[in-house]
């Protein structure tokens, strides 16, 4: 079970090796070895939602609201995972790589697979 203590948030959202609407793999946990595709990143919670096999679905129980129009029952929602499970697919072996940081000519940072050297989309800057 989760803690519920909220740590206090951090003033600038720190940098994230993941960006939405890149390929992952989950490194640990009850999906290890899945893959899927970002769908959102929280920056500030290190967090981010994943679409796909690599998806993790919390059920809620709902009473049904018939002054609202609202049915009962079960209903899935996609629970966010810690962005140090997650690690970016490389395009070009199809497996899990690290990135680094590099400068382009006109001076956009782009994201750069360790081993393979693929260079990924542009990031934008901050």
């Amino acid at each position: 079970m989760p803690s519920k203590v909220k740590l206090p948030q951090p003033v600038r959202a720190p940098k994230c090796h993941i960006k939405v609407g890149d390929q992952i793999v989950v490194l640990s946990g009850k999906t290890k070895g899945k893959k899927g595709t970002v769908i959102k990143v929280f920056a500030r919670d290190q967090r981010a939602l994943v679409d796909g096999e690599a998806a993790i679905h919390d059920t809620r129980h709902v009473a049904a609201n018939p002054q609202q129009n609202k049915e009962g029952g079960r209903q899935q929602k996609l629970r966010p995972l810690h962005l140090s499970k997650l690690a970016l697919i490389d395009p070009t072996t199809g497996k899990a790589t690290r990135t680094r940081r590099e400068k382009d000519a006109a001076g956009n940072t782009i994201r750069v697979a360790v081993k393979s050297g693929h260079k990924f989309a542009v990031v934008a800057k901050a």
